[in-house]
């Protein structure tokens, strides 16, 4: 099975120059000492970008541009937050959990599946958060080891799941749906974010394996389909809800202000409650 954990640059930006060496410091953020480094490598590296053009909601840092990830000091459009590393995805979907869930203000139990460090430092430390983070490695952040196919977790007992960009990942996908269905208690919700063309259905292929012939079908080595419109039919057959929140609603100077892009959907989803 696919790992769940994506691309390398999902955590940590691309592996390049002097920004790629810095960013190998990453791998021990799953130690105290090496979450101290990495954040104040980052914190750092934001006094150089500060300014008033751009704020990124994850780390609430005003800054004058993004970055390649990583430590780079390059500039790139939309890129990485240079304080907390968000992409522009975290962004995005950081927003959508503020004006449409109740994560920042309710007393909750959270799953985060893969959790990505920009989100999960802050989640880590809200105090109305039972917070419970895992991947099949140890990561940042990662509470426990765990097949997303296959969670050792009790049924209905989390208020809440986010999981991005990992189901792309995953062979069993449906099965990793009904496990976080399964997981959530009734009147829960899930955000699920995963690279969607709205304009064509979900394609895959089991038999394209080789990384080189993944890339040319699906986009990344290690991704196993690319979704389409019919992801919510995936949804809902998992038991699930699915509202979509499409990237072409969001205003001008929203993705202006916060480095957005103009292809993030995502799907906040609800458990119905039982009957």
């Amino acid at each position: 099975m696919a790992t769940i954990d994506g691309r390398r640059e999902d955590a940590l930006g691309p592996s390049r120059g002097m920004g790629g060496f810095l960013a190998d410091i990453f791998r021990y953020t799953n130690r105290p000492l090496g979450r101290l480094l990495v954040d104040g490598l980052l914190a750092a590296r934001a006094l150089v970008f500060v300014g008033r053009r751009y704020v990124c909601p994850c780390c609430g840092w005003r800054l004058r541009a993004f970055t390649h990830g990583g430590m780079s000091l390059r500039v790139r459009p939309s890129g990485y937050c240079p304080r907390c590393n968000s992409k522009a995805r975290h962004r995005r979907d950081w927003l959508l959990l503020e004006s449409n869930t109740d994560l920042f203000a309710a007393q909750l139990r959270l799953l985060h599946v893969s959790p990505k460090y920009s989100l999960a430092r802050r989640f880590a430390r809200m105090k109305n958060i039972d917070y419970v983070a895992g991947d099949l490695e140890a990561r940042p952040h990662v509470s426990m080891r765990f097949d997303l196919i296959s969670l050792p977790l009790q049924s209905e007992t989390f208020d809440a799941a986010i999981c991005i960009h990992v189901l792309e990942h995953v062979e069993d996908d449906r099965q990793a749906l009904r496990e976080i269905f399964r997981v959530l208690k009734p009147g829960g919700w899930t955000l699920i974010s995963a690279p969607i063309r709205l304009d064509h259905p979900t394609y895959e292929d089991a038999t394209i394996v080789a990384p080189a012939d993944r890339l040319e079908a699906f986009g990344e080595t290690d991704h196993v389909r690319w979704y389409g419109h019919d992801l919510a039919d995936r949804l809902t057959e998992a038991g699930f809800t699915p509202e979509l929140h499409r990237a072409s609603d969001i205003d001008e100077a929203t993705k202006e202000r916060f480095g957005l892009l103009s292809d993030e959907n995502v799907f906040l989803c609800r458990k119905p409650h039982a009957h």
